[in-house]
C-alpha cells in the first residue's frame, strides 16, 4: 500500500513560499502545516499568501511544537535563514520529537569543518532520535559541488576542477537581486558587505569541502575572496520597480580558490549580474579523461532549490539516522512517483 509522506513547512519568505506551491501540487506529499514568525502572516489562510486557488485549507502557525507534537510529522522543511547557528535551534527542537529535516540552510550542506562541533553534536542528536538531517539546494548542494562530484565517476585520474555558475539575476526573485546589490553604489556595495548587511553568495567553500571531502583529495588552502561588484552600463529598471543608475551595481562575482602545492585545483566562479548576457553552468574536470559539461541556459535556481527539497524527502525518509550531506545520500533524482511504504 502506498502512502503519502507528512510534511510540515517552515518559513514562508519567497523561496519558503515556493517550495510550499511545489509540495501542494505533489501527489505523494501531504503538507500537514505551513508557519512562520511573520506576525503579518499569522493566521491566513495558506492560500491567500500563495494567491493559489483549490489548495488545501490550511491556516499559517507560528507555534511549531504545538504541530510537532499532535502530528504524525515525517519530515519538516526549514526555509528561514543562511546561517546554520540562527537555523540550529529550529533543527533541534524539530529532531526531538523524532521528525526528519530538510534546509536550504546554506551553511548547513557542508557544516563538518566550518562548524564541526556544531555538526557533531547534531549528528549525535539524529542518531538518538533515529532521525535524519541535511541541508541542500540548488547552489550549495547540486550544482557547484554534487553534480562535478559526479562528473569525475569516468575519470582515471583528477587534477582539476573548474565550475562557473553564470545567471542573470534580473528574472530572480527580489531578496536575491538585493542580496547581490543591485542598485547600490559601489561605495556603498563594500560598506553592506563588509558590515554583513546584505551577503552575496553564501556556500562557495562549503561546496569546495564537499568536493574534496568526497573525491579525497589534498589540499593546503581554501580561499574565498570578497565579492566583486559588476556595474550597470546603462540605467535599467529591476523587476521589482527600482531603477538601476548607469554606473551603480547590477551584481557580482564571488570566486572560492582551493590550492595544494600554490596551484589552484579546485575553482568555482559564481557570477550573477541583470543583463542581456549569455547564462550557463559549466563544470570542467581536467585529467584522465577530460571532461566538460556546460548547461545551457543555466539552472533556474530557485526552481532548482524549490524541486531539490521536494525530491529529497523519500529519500531522507529511509535513510540511515544522522547528520548527512548531499554527496552522502542516495543519487539525487527525481521523486514524485516515490511513495511512503
Amino acid at each position: 500500500m502506498s502512502n503519502k509522506f507528512n510534511v510540515i513547512q517552515v518559513g514562508l519568505g519567497p523561496m519558503g513560499q515556493l517550495v510550499t506551491k511545489l509540495l501542494i501540487t505533489r501527489e505523494n506529499i501531504n503538507l500537514v502545516a505551513a508557519l512562520d514568525i511573520d506576525p503579518n502572516l499569522k493566521g491566513k489562510q495558506l492560500s491567500d499568501i500563495l494567491n493559489l486557488p483549490d489548495i488545501p485549507e490550511i491556516i499559517v502557525e507560528s507555534d511549531l511544537q504545538t504541530i510537532l507534537s499532535t502530528n504524525q510529522i515525517d519530515v519538516v522543511i526549514i526555509a528561514t535563514a543562511s546561517s546554520l547557528e540562527k537555523v540550529t535551534p529550529t533543527i533541534k527542537q524539530v529532531v526531538k520529537v523524532g521528525c526528519n529535516v530538510i534546509s536550504i540552510c546554506e551553511e548547513l550542506s557542508f557544516p563538518l569543518k566550518t562548524h564541526p562541533k556544531l555538526s557533531e553534536e547534531l549528528d549525535q542528536l539524529a542518531k538518538a532520535n533515529n532521525v535524519s538531517i541535511v541541508g541542500t539546494g540548488i547552489n550549495p548542494g547540486y550544482l557547484m559541488d554534487v553534480l562535478p562530484i559526479v562528473l569525475t565517476a569516468p575519470c582515471q585520474h583528477v587534477d582539476t576542477i573548474t565550475v562557473t555558475r553564470m545567471m542573470n539575476s534580473g528574472k530572480r526573485r527580489e531578496p536575491f537581486q538585493r542580496k547581490i546589490g543591485t542598485g547600490l553604489t559601489s561605495t556603498e556595495f563594500h560598506l553592506k558587505i563588509n558590515e554583513k548587511q546584505i551577503t552575496g553568495h553564501v556556500g562557495l567553500t562549503e561546496s569546495i569541502h564537499m568536493i574534496i571531502d568526497a573525491l579525497g583529495l589534498e589540499c593546503d588552502n581554501i580561499q574565498e575572496y570578497p565579492p566583486k561588484e559588476i556595474l550597470a552600463e546603462e540605467k535599467f529598471t529591476t523587476s521589482y520597480g527600482e531603477v538601476v543608475k548607469k554606473g551603480d551595481v547590477c551584481g557580482l562575482k564571488s570566486t572560492a580558490i582551493a590550492q595544494k602545492d600554490e596551484r589552484d585545483i579546485i575553482t568555482l566562479d559564481f557570477i550573477a549580474y541583470a543583463g542581456d548576457h549569455e547564462e550557463y553552468d559549466s563544470v570542467v574536470v581536467e585529467g584522465t579523461q577530460r571532461i566538460v559539461q556546460k548547461i545551457i541556459g543555466g539552472v533556474h535556481g530557485d526552481l532548482g532549490t524549490s524541486a531539490m527539497v521536494a525530491n529529497l524527502i523519500p529519500k531522507i525518509y529511509y535513510t540511515q539516522p544522522g547528520l548527512y550531506t548531499m554527496k552522502d545520500l542516495p543519487i539525487p533524482c527525481n521523486t514524485e512517483r516515490i511513495w511512503k511504504k
